[in-house]
């Protein structure tokens, strides 16, 4: 029994490292099919840009970095979006925000920190980030991380 235990042990530990450093083993993260059916029930304002800057500066900025590129990527073995990416750009609205709410790894949920309409801002503020930089509308954007 203690030999099958010893090997149990291996199998487990190797399987944590694996997956804690290895990019590739990481399942691509998948919205709820019913999420592409929200959508943002507030007005795109003026201030929805900037306000949403200042949140996504306070909390998301360290990781995702400034344009939104995966910053955090040689930190962490979670991999991080680069906004601009197609298969990222391709996902709904609602796909971002459930996002957003949910969490997953080694990014904490929002639903709890954030108002429903903070997370939207912040959906409305990754569509600017995912648009080449010339195209955005943030006027307060900037190339700085």
């Amino acid at each position: 029994m203690t030999g099958l235990r010893v090997v149990l042990v291996l199998i487990t530990a190797g399987l944590c490292l694996i997956s804690g450093t290895n990019k590739l083993i990481q399942q691509p993260w998948k919205a709820p099919v019913w999420t592409d059916s929200l959508y943002n029930p507030y007005n795109i304002e003026p201030l929805t840009l900037p306000q949403a800057q200042e949140v996504y500066n306070l909390y998301c900025i360290r990781c995702h970095g400034g344009q939104g590129q995966g910053y955090a990527q040689e930190h962490t073995a979670q991999e991080m979006p680069d906004f601009k990416q197609d298969w990222f750009r391709q996902q709904s609205d609602g796909a971002i925000y459930w996002k957003i709410r949910e969490g997953r790894g080694i990014m904490p949920g929002y639903k709890l920190k954030l108002s429903d309409e903070q997370q939207w801002q912040l959906v409305e503020y990754i569509r600017d980030l995912s648009k080449p930089f010339d195209q955005q509308k943030n006027p307060f954007k900037s190339l700085k991380d």
